[in-house]
Order: structure tokens, then C-alpha cells, then sequence
């Protein structure tokens, strides 16, 4: 029996537990083959390159916001969901751009906890690039909120993760990045 399989037999076991009869219903017939599948897929990171060109220069924050990001909840199995915004200062190194979002679905696939995939996203852009700062923010809804438990539908949760510069406040870089992100531009 592969993993899969076994994924699958232990899906077919917990709908069993929840009184789901897979069986009686044409529309639960296939369904504990496509959530394993869809689990599978959601909790396996998708490999990359983090490519980099040598900095000639810049010397200004690079900014790129808005990049969507979905995962589960580690504590309920609940997807949370969202935007996410990074910028750095680059030093010697600088991004391939699409690289950012590419590290952010790279990170979001898995179990986590929004504050620590802040914290991982922001890890990884420093180890790559070694910026003079960098800084990410997210802001997410949660499903085991809104549907369960305090029921708070509506709600958006930010987290945020800094690096060099971003912690100096007289430095700027902390302010204009959160300008760029609030006003739209």
C-alpha cells in the first residue's frame, strides 16, 4: 500500500467516525481520494531556485506587496489565507523578483502557524541576500476563527518579521515601507 493509499484509507476512516457514509452520497463517493490528494499537495513544499544577481548599486528598498499566500492552520487543519509583503535594502546581492513570491509559496505550504511563516519567509530572504535590512509582513484570515471557536468572522490578522535597518526607526525604512504597503502605491 503506497502513502497515498494509506492517506486515503485513513481519510475514508475519519469520515467513517464522523458518521459520513461515503458510500450514500455520489458526491462523497470519490472524496476521501481527493483530499488526500489535496493534502499531499498543500503540505508539499514546491522546490526552487533563489536566484540572485550582483547589486551594481541600488541602494534603495525593493518592495513587492500583495503576493497571496494559503495554508492550513498547524493547530486546526483550517486554511488561513492572505496577502504578503516583503521588501530588503539590498547590499551585494539583489532578487530575481519573482523569486519572492516563489519563496512564499515555497513557505506557506505545510502546517504553520502565521507567525512563524512570517518569521521563516523573512529568515530565508536574509540567508539568500544578506540585505542591510529586510522586512515582511502578512496579514491573514483564519478560518478556525471565523468558523469555530470564538466564530470571528472578518477578522484579519497581521504579523511582521525585521531585519537590520527595519529595526532602527530613525533609519526610515520601517515607516516607508508600511506607507507603501497602507496607501497602495
Amino acid at each position: 500500500m503506497t502513502e497515498q493509499d494509506r492517506l486515503q484509507w485513513h481519510i475514508e476512516q475519519l469520515l467513517d467516525l464522523l458518521g459520513v457514509d461515503v458510500d450514500d452520497n455520489p458526491h462523497i463517493e470519490g472524496t476521501p481520494r481527493r483530499v488526500a490528494r489535496s493534502l499531499r499537495e498543500l503540505t508539499t513544499p514546491i522546490e526552487f531556485e533563489f536566484t540572485t544577481f550582483e547589486n551594481r548599486g541600488t541602494d534603495q528598498m525593493i518592495t513587492i506587496k500583495d503576493i497571496p499566500f494559503y495554508s492550513l492552520c498547524a493547530h486546526h487543519l483550517l486554511p488561513f489565507y492572505g496577502k504578503t509583503h516583503i521588501a530588503y535594502i539590498p547590499e551585494k546581492r539583489l532578487a530575481g523578483l519573482s523569486k519572492l513570491a516563489r519563496t512564499v509559496e515555497y513557505f506557506m505550504r505545510g502546517l504553520n502557524v502565521q507567525e512563524e511563516l512570517t518569521r521563516d519567509i523573512m529568515d530565508y530572504l536574509v540567508e539568500h541576500l544578506d540585505p542591510l535590512g529586510a522586512m515582511v509582513v502578512m496579514e491573514g484570515h483564519h478560518l478556525c476563527m471565523a468558523m469555530r471557536g470564538s466564530e470571528t468572522p472578518g477578522h484579519m490578522t497581521t504579523t511582521s518579521a525585521l531585519y537590520g535597518v527595519f529595526f532602527d526607526p530613525s533609519k526610515g525604512a520601517r515607516q516607508e515601507f508600511l506607507e507603501l504597503i497602507k496607501n497602495g502605491h
